[in-house]
């Protein structure tokens, strides 16, 4: 690729990120923006009757006056002000940008800083013309390892960065997991009591041999024997779907009350009360709304009543215990004789409980998992094609094969057209085509079964960095069909990290233009978001005049972030060595993300769930591959270079790093994946020598109730839709909101 087309890229990125940046300054200070840019401020301070707009807003140039002091604020706050006021999966959230930053920092200065002037410096590609020729290669290849003569003792400066990029990424990866390790050690140890600390997911509960009794008998008997001094109580989960539509029919009724009263009668233009307000008299908009609310009621009230009945139970329970060591040993322990039987494993959170998901049969799930991991594959089939088309625009040439000669001559001809199409255009509308793609995994995972919300964001980050690992960048760059590639992996295995080294340096010019694309561009759209924006100036200004957007509220979303971040750390190991112009690009890209998501995490997102840091293990695991696959691309890298006696030097790496690996799983992974008796132990002490044992049994016996049965609350004096996600108690740093 040329400077021009790389410079037409990076013009028109950095020109849209100083405009985001700039619209965000100047909108954040807006009055009417203030349930956007500080919802979970808003929200939890209670500040919403003095948003109303009851009161005009103060005209001031001031607030027209782009600046940056959000930046400093956002970076004020210490990492234990987050974990207060965000927990523990938010501040390992932005400790994965922290990891990024240090490590291509080191990157940076080691291998741009001493690699590029010496790829630059050779003459392999001007002595070779016609392999230049044949393959299209521009100025920017003069930087890559392309540009090193074969057999050159230059290349042993390549061999020394791999190993010290090698041996940073095992110190820096090893100090964050012993970091996080602690941070959820302290958080087990000092979070308050919670319902998930005592209760107990039962799955596949079997049928009574007695066919009078229900699930529920067969529950409280098979754990009156078995855990006879730790039993305490049981939730059944119920078939719950007519009853779960009418609960969200009263919300959307109690909402559409609350909003009403919030206009003066003579605003309120009166309705008659027949069916679809043809006929009858005329009556106030609330009275109607309100005997439709009773009406509603009643009718939950009745299924209530039916969901004692056998027939309407599931055969899953959340078991309660006394303790939190009784939860651990139960959770942790097989049950039965049949393992598929009495199948127990930790309660989510009540907040993370997806309920339609805990309806399903655990005999379902083995097979659910099939067809979803199937249809995420055809998905990755059928995405193929379309990259392929898209990445044809990288070249020229190829997309003059295909275009009529008078496009050719009249349009791509010209200089400004064509650095657009090819610097800017491939990576813009590649971003467009994935930007569905997470929200179709996360579907996927959700059809999985998992009981989860945390479960399956994971699963669905998973198979989202799959795509974008399997699809974007390793079928890209070794091309041809996806039989093509199949084959050179099934005929040739040790000719693998050859082809890999053949074919990786012609696309670094294409993943730069990415980056700066979905990064540069793609952060400052983040925090400006854009979206939820427009629609709160829509509801302002129509069917909610005068009113703030405070009912959106948002959590972080780990699904489609983090296996972006995951993939730009692959691109970055594999093009460091390679094509080491990318780090700049990367660095800046993970420093706008780190300042971003600070702010975005201390002022609009509101946590979902807390798994006390339960997606670092995941993240640790990817970033070990991604430092096994650049291992063994310059195995084949060196040969192909003709430096055969470094690409046999670096077939140690790929197994010192599976070493590192190992000894990290066994010496931090079970303290994600159990909780010990240790510290069990400890807090069940602390809580008998303090009397509070049987008010905190107390207060988390009922934590686990199906939502179908719980309680039914008609007050409509505040909208509980924005309630919901919002502890009774937080840290926060103040914000300077607009009012």
């Amino acid at each position: 690729m040329e400077i021009i087309y790389l410079a037409t890229s990076a013009g028109i990125n950095l020109g849209l990120a100083i405009l985001f940046f700039t619209l965000y300054s100047v909108f954040r200070k807006q009055h009417a923006n203030a349930g956007v840019y500080f919802t979970r401020h808003l929200l939890r301070e209670r500040q919403r009757m003095k948003l109303t707009g009851e009161e005009k807003e103060t005209f001031s140039l001031e607030n027209l006056v782009p600046s940056a002091t959000w930046v400093k604020r956002a970076l004020d706050p210490s990492e234990e002000d987050i974990l207060k006021s965000s927990g523990v999966d938010a501040v390992v959230f932005l400790r994965v940008f922290i990891f990024c930053m240090r490590f291509f920092m080191i990157c940076t200065i080691v291998a741009f800083g001493a690699l590029a002037p010496l790829n630059y410096t050779d003459t392999y590609l001007a002595d070779n013309p016609d392999e230049k020729k044949e393959h299209a290669y521009g100025t920017l290849e003069k930087l890559t390892i392309l540009n090193i003569s074969y057999g050159s003792m230059r290349l042993w400066v390549h061999f020394a960065v791999l190993y010290i990029i090698s041996f940073s990424a095992y110190a820096l990866l090893y100090i964050e997991f012993k970091h996080i390790s602690k941070l959820r050690l302290e958080y087990l140890d000092t979070v308050l009591p919670q319902p998930d600390q005592f209760t107990v997911l039962v799955q596949s509960i079997p049928q009574p041999e007695n066919e009078e009794l229900s699930y529920s008998d067969n529950v409280d008997d098979f754990f009156r024997r078995f855990h006879p001094i730790e039993y305490l109580s049981h939730h059944m989960v119920y078939k719950s779907g007519h009853v779960t539509s009418l609960l969200n029919e009263l919300e959307k009724l109690k909402l559409k009350i609350f909003e009403l009263k919030q206009k003066p009668p003579t605003e309120r233009k009166p309705r008659r009360a027949g069916l679809l307000g043809l006929y009858g008299p005329l009556v106030d908009p609330v009275e109607l709304h309100m005997q439709k609310l009773e009406d509603v009621h009643h009718q939950i009230r009745q299924c209530q009543m039916e969901f004692r009945q056998k027939k309407k139970e599931i055969p899953n329970a959340f078991v309660t215990v006394r303790s939190r060591w009784g939860a651990t040993v139960t959770a942790q322990t097989q049950q039965s004789t049949n393992p598929m039987h009495w199948v127990t494993q930790w309660a989510p959170e009540p907040r993370d409980i997806d309920w339609p998901n805990m309806e399903i049969p655990y005999d379902q799930l083995f097979y659910r998992r099939i067809v979803s991991t199937v249809l995420a594959l055809a998905l990755t089939a059928i995405y193929y094609p379309i990259v392929a088309a898209i990445q044809l625009l990288d070249n020229l040439d190829n997309v003059k094969k295909y275009l009529p000669n008078v496009i050719v001559a009249n349009v791509l001809e010209i200089p400004a057209i064509s650095s657009l199409v090819q610097g800017y255009l491939p990576a813009l509308l590649l971003a467009l085509l994935l930007y569905m793609v997470p929200s179709i995994f996360f579907f996927l995972s959700r059809i999985e079964g998992h009981p989860s919300v945390s479960h399956q964001e994971r699963k669905a980050s998973s198979k989202m960095f799959s795509l974008l690992a399997g699809n974007i960048f390793l079928a890209s760059v070794l091309s041809g069909s996806l039989l093509t590639i199949s084959e050179t992996f099934t005929e040739d295995p040790k000719g693998i990290p050859r082809r890999l080294a053949e074919a990786i340096p012609t696309r670094a010019s294409f993943f730069i233009t990415y980056i700066m694309t979905t990064g540069w561009a793609g952060m400052p759209l983040e925090i400006l978001q854009s979206g939820v924006l427009v629609l709160n100036f829509v509801k302002r200004n129509t069917v909610e005049k005068n009113k703030p957007l405070l009912d959106q509220v948002l959590s972080l979303p780990y699904y489609r972030t983090l296996p972006l971040v995951l993939f730009f750390v692959l691109l970055g190991l594999v093009y460091s060595i390679v094509s080491p112009l990318i780090l700049p690009f990367l660095l800046i890209y993970f420093t706008l993300g780190y300042i971003v998501y600070r702010n975005q995490v201390l002022n609009v997102y509101e946590p979902a769930y807390e798994t006390g840091g339960q997606y670092w293990p995941e993240i640790h695991s990817r970033t070990i591959g991604c430092i096994v696959f650049m291992q063994i691309v310059f195995i084949g890298m060196f040969s192909l270079k003709g430096l055969k006696s470094a690409s046999i030097a670096c077939i140690p790496l790929p197994f010192l790093t599976w070493l590192f690996h190992e000894h990290c799983r066994q010496r931090f992974l079970p303290i994600f994946k159990n909780f010990n008796l240790e510290s069990t132990m400890k807090k069940d002490s602390i809580d008998d020598e303090s009397g509070r044992k049987d008010e905190i049994l107390n207060s988390i016996r009922d934590a686990y109730m199906h939502p179908a049965l719980c309680h039914v609350d008609l007050n409509v004096d505040q909208n509980s839709k924005t309630q919901r996600l919002l502890p009774e108690s937080s840290a926060f740093v103040e914000p300077d909101i607009p009012v």
